[in-house]
């Protein structure tokens, strides 16, 4: 539905080797919704992992345990990771997590111009779900199961030139069955009916499924000139009987184009342009353009003008959703109809056009990269009061009108900001992070989702001071405040964030063993702030962590 379950992928901080974090609209490069920006997590080479490690950690509502083995045998490169989470979650809603998984890479060199790899990851559990709305959705636990594989074969075909292709297999289902509250005291009374039973429940079961095939060549041409392009193809299918309204599968077609190239014009200028050209079921064909010029006007002084270009596809919740509940009453000839979605389709995706100057510099041990950008957002997509009209006979509607809503595209805004990093290495041993960012968002509120323009905070604060003892003692300070802001979706208005955390941390190296015991506080002054919305309130959390590596 157009977000992530980061706690049921079938990962370990173990197998993570960076994160890349894309700011701003970048579809030419990263395909399709990279709108506001991409999270790239990028996970380790089998080659980097050799031997056993073992990581545990345990904590206030917390407990994880991971398990990795690395190796090699002739030209074959391996890793495999499993691990068991378990999280209480927050005090204040039903949110608790109990997941085990696996995760596996191999590496295989065919020969000096060919290379295989295989990944493969799987989860399965359960999670605490409900509390949302206190009348249908009720405290529940909803069991999931995920796997996913790759294999993605890599060619050389000479020195400044190679192919790369890959084919991806995701599938994901959750069930649950979902009871209501006593329905009586609200429906009877004021409809003069009797129902047949107290409560009401339902099947809430999901299932995801995604096939995707991608080809991508990369050649140079000289010492100036170089190119990728590709394209891809990928279906998605849905199964959703209670939030599609039908227990047929649902599919979603994707084809996709791109094309980028990068030239170095000399020395001090440096060119790049790209696109991508996407059809799919939803929106019909998109062009999203990108372009940049990179001027070094000093070995340690480059500046960034960058144009670049988004579309967000409509997801299922906007385009396609269509919850009914049906609760029976004593006369055969009357049913009760609760269905809040009137979504009829046919939207068209949100665009974003975003500008941007960037700096970035170096003045002796201080590094900073700074960002000026002018965002424009067109056809926003937000849900719109409309009554629903063609109820069969048969059926009485009791949606309250304010809950009956269809998505539709109406309104702009513009968003500018300011965003900045610098890096300080104080000493040898002692570094320092900062990062800042100021953002504003205008436009008619009254064609934009509630509180739109409310929905992000206006200033974001943070710091990081990391310092290094001795060869066996090292520990770490952040700093994070946010300013008031509206959430969207099931969001609701956060006051000011401060919050401070510490780590300390002691390695320690045997004949058999090697690793490290870390102590993490979060929260240290035990703030008790809202996250999102009013049930999320973070508290002080401890947390003991120990690696062995053998």
């Amino acid at each position: 539905y157009g977000g992530v379950q980061w706690s049921e992928m079938p990962l370990a901080i173990v197998d993570i080797e960076r994160i890349e974090v894309t700011r701003g609209p970048n579809a030419a490069s990263y395909g399709a919704n990279s709108f506001f920006g991409v999270i790239n997590i990028i996970t380790r080479s089998a080659a980097l992992a050799r031997g056993n490690s073992v990581i545990a950690t345990h904590g206030n509502g917390r407990n994880e345990v991971f398990y990795q083995h690395g190796g090699k045998k002739d030209n074959l490169n391996y890793r495999f990771t499993a691990g068991i989470l378990q999280d209480d979650g927050l005090d204040t809603r039903n949110d608790f997590k109990r997941t085990r998984f696996i995760n596996a890479r191999a590496d295989y060199q065919l020969d000096n111009n060919n290379n295989i790899e295989f990944i493969f990851g799987m989860t399965d559990g359960s999670r605490g779900e409900g509390d949302y709305d206190q009348v249908i959705h009720t405290p529940s636990t909803r069991e999931i199961r995920n796997h996913h594989q790759l294999v993605r074969w890599t060619h050389q075909l000479n020195q400044t030139s190679d192919f790369i292709l890959q084919a991806y297999h995701s599938f994901d289902r959750s069930d649950d069955r979902v009871t209501t509250i006593n329905l009586r005291p609200l429906l009877e009374g004021p409809l003069g009916v009797t129902l047949l039973n107290d409560t009401v429940s339902f099947r809430n079961d999901v299932e995801t499924e995604r096939y995707d095939i991608e080809a991508q060549h990369n050649f140079s041409i000289g010492r100036s000139l170089r190119f990728v392009w590709g394209g891809s193809v990928r279906r998605d299918t849905m199964y959703a009987p209670f939030y599609l309204g039908t227990k047929k599968k649902d599919y979603f077609d994707l084809q996709r184009l791109f094309g980028h190239a990068e030239w170095r014009a000399n020395e001090k200028l440096l060119f790049n342009a790209g696109a991508m050209i996407e059809h799919n079921d939803f929106t019909g064909a998109d062009v999203s353009p990108r372009a940049s010029v990179n001027f070094n006007i000093h070995p340690n002084h480059t500046l960034r003008f960058g144009f670049s270009s988004a579309l967000r596809t409509p997801n299922y919740t906007e385009e396609k959703f269509k919850r009914q509940i049906f609760v029976p009453t004593t006369d055969p000839n009357v049913t009760l109809l609760d269905q809040p979605d009137v979504d009829l389709g046919g939207l068209d995706p949100e665009k974003i056009i975003s500008r941007e100057i960037g700096y970035l510099g170096k003045v002796g041990s201080l590094n900073i990269d700074a960002r000026l950008f002018h965002d424009n957002i067109d056809n926003h997509i937000r849900g719109k009061n409309t009554p629903l009209t063609n109820v069969p006979p048969n059926l009485t509607l009791v949606t309250e009108p304010s809950r009956q809503e269809k998505a539709i595209n109406i309104g702009s805004a513009e968003v500018n900001g300011f965003e900045t990093q610098l890096k300080w290495d104080v000493t040898n041993n002692t570094n320092l992070l900062l990062n800042y960012a100021h953002v504003r968002i205008r436009g008619n509120e009254d064609d934009l989702e509630n509180d739109f323009l409310e929905s992000m905070p206006s200033n974001t604060v943070s710091a990081l001071l990391t310092h290094k003892f001795n060869q066996v003692w090292d520990a770490s300070f952040a700093y994070y405040q946010t300013s008031e802001a509206t959430l969207m979706g099931d969001g609701q208005t956060v006051d000011l964030i401060r919050r401070c955390d510490v780590r300390v941390a002691r390695k320690f190296n045997t004949k058999r063993v090697n690793g490290e015991f870390s102590l993490v506080v979060e929260n240290l002054f035990n703030n008790h702030y809202l996250e999102f919305a009013e049930n999320n309130e973070h508290k002080r959390r401890l947390r003991l962590n120990a690696t062995f590596n053998f």
